[in-house]
């Protein structure tokens, strides 16, 4: 397993080039919870749900339990081992919610309240670890920022946003890829069964095979997208054109966290429509930017980060 050192190197010279990658589309949810910490399903009924729903991988992330993928029937899915960390303290007294991919045990709870003290290791024991619903933990820049061995956040989280309507986390994210933060986004379910929770935040991964290790390598590289609903087929850029193609949407954005900066199909005078297509103009130095489409039911879909040498 790859060294902080060297993973946070690598992390900050990847680029989203998921449309431009070889490879399949794969399915999956990174963020589930069952009986075996506070969720009110089986883990091999959550695996039956979502290999129903067409899904290609799924994590299960229990708090501070890991369900072995070994002990359940996979369905056709691969199945990923994951964990669910409180990590103490936020500035506003909440815990920064860490969850670990790949994660084979579980690291003893340290006694300290410096985050990354117990970030460190939660990261040298997994493939992938990311930020947990900071809106919903109430989490801001400060408390995310320089934390070495984070790969990403949850830019959308069904629980938390059919639960207590915070499940969107863009504010946040954007805070910190303006600070020169390189975080990807993830859409989840979070799921843990107890309201309409399942089959909404997702992501698009493209992998080189439906292995674990491809998944991994596949994450790591931020080769995927976040979505709630629509497809996005690719992504292309020229001088100051951006060129999308989607699913049938209805709203196409450029965002730029820098201040003032970005451009909506909106501005163009092209709004009320679908639009399986859309050309976005924004100077070449306005990055980084990502790129978001929304459908005409509202379902939006996020790409990673586009930087200046990408």
């Amino acid at each position: 397993m790859p060294s902080l050192t060297m993973e946070r190197e690598r992390t900050e010279l990847m680029s989203d080039c998921a449309f431009a990658a070889k490879g399949e589309w794969l399915k999956g949810n990174l963020h589930l919870h069952t009986t075996a910490s506070d969720g009110a399903i089986e883990p091999q009924h959550a695996v039956s749900l979502y290999q129903g729903a067409g899904y290609d991988f799924l994590a299960i992330t229990d708090h501070d339990a890991i369900v072995d993928p070994d002990d359940l029937d996979p369905m056709g899915m691969t199945l990923l081992p994951g964990v669910e960390y409180g990590v103490p303290s936020a500035e506003l007294g909440q815990t920064i919610h860490t969850v670990a991919i790949g994660a084979r045990s579980c690291i003893p709870r340290p006694e300290t309240d410096i985050p990354q003290l117990y970030i460190t290791p939660i990261a040298e024991s997994c493939e992938f670890c990311f930020v947990a619903h900071p809106a919903w933990s109430s989490l801001t820049w400060c408390d995310i920022i320089g934390l070495e061995g984070i790969h990403g956040l949850e830019v959308y989280n069904t629980v938390c946003h059919h639960g207590i309507g915070r499940g969107t986390s863009e504010v946040q994210w954007d805070d910190l890829l303006a600070r020169g933060e390189r975080l990807f986004g993830l859409a989840v379910d979070d799921a843990h069964h107890r309201f309409e929770d399942r089959f909404y935040g997702r992501i698009m991964l493209k992998a080189q095979d439906r292995s674990p290790e491809s998944i991994y390598a596949a994450l790591r590289a931020g080769h995927f997208y976040a979505t709630t609903g629509p497809t996005i087929e690719s992504v292309e850029f020229e001088d100051d054109v951006i060129r999308v193609v989607s699913s049938p949407c209805a709203q196409f954005f450029a965002v730029c966290p820098t201040a003032g900066r970005g451009q909506t199909n909106w501005r163009e005078g092209v709004f009320g429509e679908t639009m399986t297509s859309c050309e976005l103009h924004l100077a070449p130095e306005a990055r980084p930017v990502r790129i978001v489409v929304i459908d005409e039911h509202g379902n939006r879909a996020w790409t990673n980060p586009y930087y200046a040498a990408d």
